[in-house]
């Protein structure tokens, strides 16, 4: 049972909240707070706020989330040796030895993340791949670029990694663009490109319109973050990975309340708490899929743009006018599925959709994308997803949140 408390907590949350991870994180502390609080919650982001906090304990603060990015003003504020949860922790702070590696902290599994950019790409049938990291060449966009090699390597595949920036490069990017220009112009094509941030994979749509070079048909471009601002004004729109930033919100304010519930800190583990890959937003950016038999490309093409409507394996039929067991055979061969396999898997991707940035009821969405009824569409989702739309629709909207 939790303890009772005789005050409010005061929290400090040091988010910088032009970041999109950062506002998933406070929206999820915000959610915790909804459930569980009342907290007194002061909000740093130094880009809004002009009023700074420079002694917190002045204030009252009983715990703080602190994301690491600036780290003079992280010290500043963990120098008030209070209950804290951090975020974006630098690799040197990690170390054994270093005063706040036994510090909570929220940790992205970013090898994850690179192993579904390749499972993605890979199923749009590229045969060339590439990849961009951020600029500063820091850890975690090497871990995802480690891990999107090596899933491409498992299925047989090489990737080209664009090179190490000068620090000139790093600082300015009219400098950087004129080598990105190049480098892409001498991909092979097409190709897929995965970018370790929607701001890189931004410069890279960018530096494509430059070379003249066509997305996605030459080459297909994906992000990370979905940060909308970014991937629905790009051109074309971006494709991008959402992450689950704002379930570890939540979970960081869960982990806080019970360092402020304890009367004398334990002695204990450092608490993990992880976020990575929710799903995938597909957009313009990638919407190809790259296959050598020019029948087959038509039949899919067919297929993807009338995803909002209902249409049977007897209209392709009569769209590419040629028979049934003919196409069945070359759509085997090529895509190791049936025609009515790749309808039905472009229609569940469409449910998806609808049940994440949509309110429709079920049976609506059911009826959109060509199901008898919703327990019609519950079956099948069920059996390829392995759970209900409901379910699947209130995990993505709350990020699995458990109040």
């Amino acid at each position: 049972m939790p303890a009772i408390r005789t005050r409010m907590p005061h929290v400090v949350l040091w988010l910088p909240t032009s970041i999109k991870a950062c506002r998933e994180i406070l929206r999820g502390v915000l959610q915790y707070v909804h459930f569980h609080g009342p907290w007194a919650v002061h909000l740093i982001d130094e880009l809004r706020v002009k009023k700074k906090l420079f002694d917190p304990v002045a204030w009252g603060c009983t715990g703080m989330i602190v994301d690491m990015r600036d780290r003079a003003q992280a010290e500043r504020l963990l120098a008030a040796g209070v209950p804290a949860v951090l975020s974006h922790v630098p690799d040197d702070v990690l170390a054994a030895k270093h005063p706040l590696s036994g510090r909570c902290r929220l940790q992205c599994e970013n090898g994850l993340i690179g192993t579904r950019a390749a499972e993605h790409l890979l199923e749009r049938r590229f045969r060339h791949f590439a990849f961009v990291g951020d600029v500063q060449g820091v850890s975690w966009s090497e871990a995802r670029r480690d891990a999107f090699c090596r899933r491409l390597a498992k299925a047989g595949y090489s990737c080209t990694v664009y090179p190490r920036l000068s620090p000139s490069e790093r600082e300015d990017f009219s400098q950087e663009q004129a080598k990105l220009c190049g480098w892409l112009r001498a991909l092979p094509k097409p190709v897929a490109l995965f970018a370790a941030n929607d701001a890189r994979a931004r410069q890279v749509l960018d530096s494509c319109l430059k070379t003249d070079s066509l997305v996605p048909q030459d080459i297909a471009v994906l992000g990370v973050d979905n940060d909308e601002l970014i991937c629905e004004t790009a051109h074309p729109q971006l494709s991008s990975i959402q992450m689950t930033t704002e379930r570890a919100g939540f979970e960081a304010a869960r982990a806080l309340d019970a360092l402020m519930r304890e009367t004398a800190p334990a002695r204990r583990r450092p608490t993990v708490i992880p976020f990575g890959f929710s799903h995938l937003v597909t957009r313009r950016s990638t919407e190809t899929v790259q296959i050598a038999d020019v029948l087959v490309a038509r039949a899919v093409e067919f297929i993807r743009i009338n995803a909002g409507i209902v249409v049977t394996v007897e209209d392709l039929v009569r769209h590419l006018h040629v028979s049934r067991r003919w196409l069945e055979k070359r759509f085997k061969a090529h895509m190791g599925r049936t025609v009515y396999a790749e309808i039905l898997r472009i229609r569940l991707e469409r449910v998806q959709t609808l049940l994440r940035e949509s309110s429709e009821p079920i049976e609506e969405i059911a009826d959109a994308c060509g199901f008898a009824s919703a327990s019609h569409l519950g079956t099948q989702f069920r059996r390829h997803f392995d759970t209900t739309p409901a379910a699947y629709r209130r995990r993505v909207r709350t990020g699995g949140l458990n109040p």
